[in-house]
């Protein structure tokens, strides 16, 4: 095991969030999004790769056999390495949003010719999903299918979020898109989000845009949800509360930028600069400030 590692007991750990959907769905810029890098190469982003374990740490990268032994690895070289026997990998970054939770990418639950159960065994590591579905072919028969046997791993906080919403150009295919969703899937998530995730990576300081783009309601949701739901492995669609998430008292989210909502300053007065965690993103920051303590340290991180 890594000095890293800190193996906790379901109630102390970080919820642990699967980034999921097929393949060019918009996993991995939602994952660039939240982390605020590109966690893997470039070239290393093959579909067959095992599971991809995100959590907070000093930055170091492993790969975890199916024995449990781990072997630091080159994430440049990845694709050298035989990933037969590899369970999933490890990865330990700074990124802020990893102080609330683990980020799992799924990138093998893409690939069409990978039979389930091969990727099926990695449904263990995770508590809940984000969804992505590309909106000019939203949630396809496909999807349902596959979702069909990851839902009842879950425990049930899981959101649908429809990526590249820019690529519908009027307001009525935006609308129509939308309620078929609401209509098809609602009563299989907890919320359904209409984002562009490259117009959010690309708004820069222009807050016009990065709310435009729809992250920024999708993020304050995603941490609510994550802070003010007790962590519980009770699974499948009947653990889930078909209710409205109303805006959490114990997180507080706001965009940093040159303009902001003017009633922020405000609500963040008592909050010290010490109980703030502010996840990084390409460009845009969004500060999330916990109204309750953060946890020690050596509570934060790992499984």
């Amino acid at each position: 095991m890594t000095g890293n590692q800190n193996t906790g007991s379901l109630l102390s750990r970080k919820p642990r969030v699967a980034l999921m959907g097929e393949f060019s769905s918009g996993k991995s810029t939602l994952s660039n999004l939240l982390l605020g890098e590109a966690p893997l190469p470039m070239k290393v982003t093959a579909t067959r790769l095992p599971p991809v374990w995100i959590t907070w740490g000093e930055p170091a990268s492993y790969a975890v056999s199916k024995n449990g032994s781990e072997v630091t690895v080159d994430l440049r070289n990845l694709n050298d390495i035989c990933l037969e026997n590899i369970e999933f990998i490890k990865l330990y970054r700074r990124a802020d949003i990893l102080q609330v939770c683990d980020i799992i990418d799924t990138p093998g639950i893409s690939d069409p010719n990978m039979k389930a159960v091969e990727w099926e065994p990695s449904l263990a590591l995770i508590d809940c999903v984000v969804w992505c579905t590309h909106a000019t072919q939203a949630w396809r028969q496909s999807e349902v299918a596959m979702w069909d046997q990851v839902a009842g791993s879950t425990n049930g906080n899981n959101i649908l979020l429809v990526t590249q919403f820019d690529k519908l150009k009027s307001e009525f295919e935006r609308a129509r898109v939308l309620n078929r969703m609401r209509s098809e899937a609602g009563g299989m998530f907890k919320e359904i989000f209409a984002v562009s995730l490259l117009q959010a990576i690309e708004a820069g300081d222009d807050f016009a845009i990065w709310k435009q783009s729809g992250a920024g309601e999708f993020i304050e949701y995603l941490v609510s949800l994550l802070l003010q739901t007790p962590l519980n492995k009770s699974r499948g669609i009947g653990a889930m509360q078909q209710t409205t998430l109303q805006p959490s008292p114990s997180v507080i989210v706001e965009h940093v930028a040159e303009v902001v909502d003017s009633d922020l300053p405000s609500r963040t007065q008592d909050v010290s600069d010490a109980d703030r965690i502010r996840p990084k993103r390409v460009r845009i920051k969004t500060r999330i400030t916990p109204r309750t303590p953060r946890p020690p340290k050596h509570a934060v991180g790992g499984i």
